[in-house]
């Protein structure tokens, strides 16, 4: 009986090969779709302008500032992930009077979908909180301790523009 050797291609170096192939056409596809993410800081005030339970608007963005129960602060960005929509915050609203801190009134709700969060971002009826940017305690220009904001913007750069 005879039997022809047939040679097979090992799987290992075949698999390492064409992982290869495929992240240095990722690194390629990343130099021409650039997305330019800038990321600043917004100074939110000095930090004795805040108190417990408060929500205040980081001057005309979609960004808020809360203080929590334990004497910390929170920031609040209230784009949401996805979509062009904004929650809205809404400080005479009783619907999140159950979960807020002292049983205040206040909800954050979306303009699209009337979901709706608490004043530190908790979702309610829900189980996605909005985004809560980094926080940095630094001096201000008059001296005073102040609070800046992280603000993301994602800027998508077409190729046609490159």
């Amino acid at each position: 009986m005879y039997m022809s050797k047939v040679s097979k291609l090992p799987l290992g170096p075949s698999a390492l090969f064409i992982t290869s192939l495929f992240f240095i056409g990722v690194v390629f596809w990343g130099l021409f779709n650039e997305t330019e993410i800038v990321v600043k800081y917004v100074d939110a005030g000095p930090v004795d302008r805040f108190a417990i339970g408060q929500v205040d608007q980081v001057d005309d963005l979609p960004l808020y500032v809360i203080g929590l129960e334990n004497g910390t602060l929170r920031a609040i960005d209230t784009r949401l992930e996805g979509t062009s929509c904004l929650a809205n915050w809404m400080p005479d609203d009783p619907r999140g009077r159950s979960i807020n801190y002292q049983a205040r009134h206040g909800v954050f709700e979306d303009t699209c979908s009337k979901k709706i969060w608490a004043a530190a971002g908790h979702a309610i009826g829900g189980d996605t909180p909005l985004r809560t940017p980094q926080l940095e305690p630094r001096l201000g220009t008059d001296g005073k301790q102040h609070i800046f904001v992280e603000f993301i913007i994602l800027d998508i750069v077409s190729s046609d523009e490159n």
